[in-house]
C-alpha cells in the first residue's frame, strides 16, 4: 500500500485529534490518494461543490446527521466556498415549476399526503441543509454553478468540483484546477488528492485536433465536443481551426466532450488561458498524435445523436447544461408571440428562476405554452412524462443520457439546433437536418 506523506495538521486529523468528522474525512482522502497513486494532498484555495444533501463518501466513511449537527454547533465550517449540486428532492424533481412537471410525486399533493417516506425525506432535506448553510454552503443546486456562483476561481487555484460539464470549464476555460472529486470531505477539510489535473505536467496537451470546417455555431461546438471526446478519451486535446467560442459555446463543448469521452482539460490557443499558441499547449513537445475531426466525423456524430428520430415529436427539452440568464433572455426573444403545440420544457439554475420572473421571461414562456423549471434535468429525473416517446433536444449530453433511461423500451431522440427545437415545439414536427 502506498504511503501518503501527511503534513502535521493532516496527521492530527487522521489520529482523531480534530474530531471524528475530520478523522473520517481524512481517512477517506488517504484512501483516495492510494487509489490515485499519489503520495500527498494539496491545499485547496478555490471553490468546491458536491452532490448533497448526504455526506456519505463510502459505507465506511459516513457522516451521520447527529455528527454533522454537533460539528456545526461547535462552529465547524467548510474551508472553501462550497456550492450544492443538483436538486435536493426525491426523484431529483425540479425546485421551481414542479407543479407543471406531471412526472414526480411532488407535483401530486394528494399523493404526498399519504407518502410518509417522501414527507420524511423532505423534512430531512430541510434539516440537513439548515446545517449545511451554517457551515457556509450556498444552495445553488445547479450542474452549472460556474454560471451563477458570482465567485469563480481564478487562474491556478486548486478546486474540488463534481459535475461532468463543470470539470473542463474549471480546468480549461478558467485555468483553475480540479478533478472529479467534489465531496463533503474535500470541501470541509479544504484538501484533495494531488494527482491528474492538479499537477502542471498533466495539463499539457498530448493530442492535436484539427478541423476541416471553421467551428463557429452552437451546434458545431456541441457536435465537435462529442466527437473529440470519443476520439481522445482521457487525453488532453489542443483544438485548432475554430472561431473564438462564447460562453454558451464553451458550455456546449465542455458538456459534450465529457459525455462522448472523459475530457477534463483541453486547450484552444488564443481562447483558453494556459496556452496562447499550439507550442505552449504541448509544453514545447511534439503531439503524441494528430487527429482530424472533419465533415465525415461531424455528420456521423450528428446522426448518432439523432437516435431513431421520427417526424412527429411529443416533447421538446432545452437547458442542458442549465441555461444562463443570457440564454433565457435570447430564448424569450425567440418565443415572444409564439404558441407551442406540444410541451416545451426549459431548465435553468434555481438562482435564475426569480431573475427570469422579474425580467418578464417567465411570463413570455408561459404565454407561449412553455414551462420553466430548475435544478435538475430529464435524465437526472430518470425518464420522460407518460406518453412521451419522441423527445427533441439541442444538447448532445441530454440526447446521449436520456436514451440510457430506457434500456429495455427505447425512446426516439431528435437532436438539432435550438431553432429546430423551437420549430418542433410550435408544429409538433421535426425538420432538423445537418447543414
Amino acid at each position: 500500500m502506498l504511503d501518503v506523506n501527511l503534513k502535521d495538521d493532516e496527521k492530527r486529523m487522521l489520529q482523531g485529534e480534530d474530531g471524528a468528522v475530520a478523522q473520517k474525512c481524512m481517512e477517506w482522502l488517504v484512501e483516495m490518494c492510494q487509489i490515485a497513486g499519489t503520495d500527498r494532498l494539496v491545499d485547496l484555495d478555490g471553490t468546491g461543490d458536491f452532490h448533497s444533501p448526504w455526506t456519505t463518501m463510502t459505507v465506511h466513511h459516513e457522516i451521520t446527521f447527529d455528527e454533522l449537527k454537533a460539528l456545526t454547533e461547535a462552529g465547524g465550517t467548510f474551508k472553501i466556498p462550497t456550492f450544492a449540486n443538483k436538486s435536493p428532492f426525491l426523484e431529483e424533481s425540479p425546485i421551481h415549476g414542479f407543479e407543471h412537471c406531471n412526472m414526480c410525486a411532488r407535483a401530486d399533493a394528494e399523493c404526498r399526503r399519504y407518502d410518509d417516506a417522501a414527507a420524511h425525506a423532505d423534512f430531512m432535506h430541510d434539516e440537513w441543509y439548515a446545517l449545511y448553510r451554517k457551515m457556509g454552503m450556498l444552495q445553488s443546486h445547479s450542474c452549472a454553478n460556474y454560471l451563477v456562483s458570482t465567485y469563480p476561481p481564478t487562474l491556478g487555484q486548486h478546486c474540488s468540483w463534481n459535475e461532468s460539464s463543470a470539470i473542463p470549464y474549471c480546468n480549461a476555460v478558467l485555468g483553475a484546477r480540479t478533478n472529479i472529486d467534489g465531496s463533503f470531505a474535500t470541501c470541509y477539510l479544504g484538501k484533495a488528492p494531488y494527482y491528474d489535473m492538479h499537477v502542471t505536467e498533466n495539463r499539457r496537451a498530448t493530442v492535436l485536433v484539427k478541423t476541416e470546417r471553421l467551428i463557429r455555431t452552437n451546434i458545431e461546438w456541441d457536435i465537435l465536443g462529442f466527437a473529440v471526446g470519443e476520439d481522445c478519451g482521457l487525453a488532453v486535446p489542443c483544438i485548432t481551426g475554430t472561431a473564438k467560442p462564447n460562453t454558451l459555446q464553451f458550455c456546449k463543448l465542455n458538456a459534450a466532450m465529457n459525455t462522448g469521452g472523459a475530457i477534463r482539460m483541453y486547450h484552444i490557443p488564443g481562447s483558453t488561458p494556459e496556452a496562447r499558441t499550439v507550442g505552449e499547449a504541448f509544453g514545447g513537445a511534439e503531439p503524441e498524435r494528430v487527429t482530424v475531426i472533419g465533415e465525415r466525423e461531424l455528420r456521423a456524430t450528428y446522426e448518432k445523436l439523432n437516435y431513431n428520430p421520427t417526424e412527429n415529436v411529443d416533447m421538446v427539452y432545452l437547458g442542458c447544461p442549465h441555461l444562463s440568464a443570457v440564454d433565457l433572455m435570447l430564448l424569450a426573444r425567440k418565443l415572444d408571440g409564439k404558441k407551442t403545440k406540444i410541451p416545451l420544457w426549459i431548465m435553468t439554475a434555481p438562482w435564475l428562476y426569480a431573475v427570469a420572473r422579474d425580467q418578464g421571461y417567465l411570463k413570455t414562456f408561459e404565454d407561449a405554452g412553455a414551462h420553466l423549471f430548475d435544478g435538475t434535468c430529464l435524465a437526472a429525473m430518470g425518464g420522460l412524462p407518460d406518453g412521451v416517446r419522441t423527445l427533441a433536444v439541442d444538447s448532445a449530453k441530454q440526447a446521449y443520457y436520456i436514451t440510457g433511461c430506457f434500456p429495455d423500451d427505447p425512446v426516439s431522440v431528435c437532436y438539432g439546433t435550438q431553432d429546430d427545437c423551437i420549430n418542433a415545439a410550435i408544429t409538433g414536427k421535426w425538420s432538423g437536418r445537418w447543414a
